[in-house]
C-alpha cells in the first residue's frame, strides 16, 4: 500500500505527495495525511498537535499537499493560498481528448447537495468564479494527458471545468457518468506542483510530486507517452479562444 512520500520539509512546513485513496484529515480515521504526519513527527520526538494542515485534496487525487508545523504558519501559509499566491499545476487523464490543445475557461459555480454529498453546478450568476488554463500536453489513442492551471481553489473545481469542456476526468462518476467513470478505479487527478514564498521569507518554494503510477500506466496502455518535458509552459501569446458572447474567455 502506498503511503505519504516527503518533497521538502524544514522547520516551518512539509509538502507531501498524497497518495490517491487517502483522505487528508477526518475524525475518527487512522489513514489520513493528518494522522500519517502526526505519527511521524512523534517518532522523530516532535510535537503532533503542532502539524496544521493548509489546504485539502480530494480522497482519489493525488499528489502535493502542504502541512504547517505550528499555529502561526498555518496561518501565514492559508492567507496564500487564499489570497491566490500559490501557483498550482495538476494533470490529469480525460476521455475524450479536449477538442482544442489550449483553452482558457472561466465559470461561476454552485454548490447543490444530492445524495452523499455535494456537486458543483456551472450557473449563470450568484456563483464563485471558478478559472482556469487547460492545456493538452499528449494523446493516446482514446485519452487525452491534460495540464491545469486553476486560478482559484474551488471545490472540484478542475473535475467541472474539464467535463464542461466535454472532457470529464477519467474515473470521474460525478461530473463524466458511467462509463467515464468504468475507465478506472478512480479520479485521474495528480496535483502536479506548488510554488509560493516561504513564509518566513525563506525564498521561493517549488515543489513537484511524481506522477501516480496507476495514473502513468493507464496512459501507457492507451498508447500515450507522457511527456518528458512535463512543467514546461507551451503557449506563448496565444489567442485565447472566443466565448458565446466573442469574449476572451468561455464563461457560462
Amino acid at each position: 500500500m502506498d503511503r505519504p512520500q516527503v518533497l521538502l520539509e524544514d522547520d516551518h512546513l512539509l509538502v507531501l505527495n498524497k497518495p490517491a485513496g487517502w483522505l487528508v484529515a477526518e475524525v475518527d480515521r487512522d489513514r489520513t495525511v493528518l494522522a500519517w504526519a502526526r505519527q511521524r513527527a512523534l517518532s522523530m520526538s516532535a510535537d503532533p498537535q503542532a502539524l496544521h494542515l493548509v489546504h485539502r485534496l480530494d480522497r482519489d487525487t493525488s499528489g502535493c499537499i502542504v502541512l504547517a508545523k505550528s499555529l502561526e504558519d498555518a496561518q501565514k501559509l492559508g492567507a496564500t493560498f487564499s489570497d491566490r499566491r500559490v501557483y498550482k499545476s495538476y494533470v490529469a487523464l480525460t476521455f475524450p481528448v479536449p477538442a482544442v490543445r489550449w483553452a482558457e475557461v472561466e465559470h461561476l459555480l454552485r454548490a447543490r447537495r444530492i445524495e452523499g454529498g455535494e456537486k458543483m453546478e456551472v450557473v449563470e450568476q450568484h456563483g464563485v468564479l471558478a478559472q482556469s488554463e487547460v492545456e493538452v500536453l499528449a494523446r493516446g489513442r482514446r485519452y487525452g494527458f491534460v495540464r491545469v492551471l486553476p486560478k482559484q481553489g474551488r471545490k472540484h473545481h478542475i473535475r467541472v471545468a474539464l467535463a464542461d469542456m466535454g472532457a470529464p476526468i477519467i474515473g470521474d462518476f460525478l461530473y463524466g457518468g458511467r462509463f467515464v467513470a468504468r475507465q478506472a478505479k478512480r479520479v485521474m487527478l495528480h496535483a502536479r506542483s506548488l510554488e509560493f514564498a516561504h513564509p518566513h521569507g525563506l525564498g521561493h518554494i517549488r515543489v513537484h510530486a511524481p506522477l501516480a503510477r496507476d495514473l502513468v500506466t493507464l496512459f501507457q496502455q492507451d498508447g500515450g507517452l507522457v511527456p518528458s518535458a512535463l512543467d514546461r509552459r507551451h503557449r506563448r501569446n496565444r489567442p485565447k479562444r472566443k466565448g458565446p458572447q466573442g469574449s476572451d474567455k468561455r464563461r457560462r
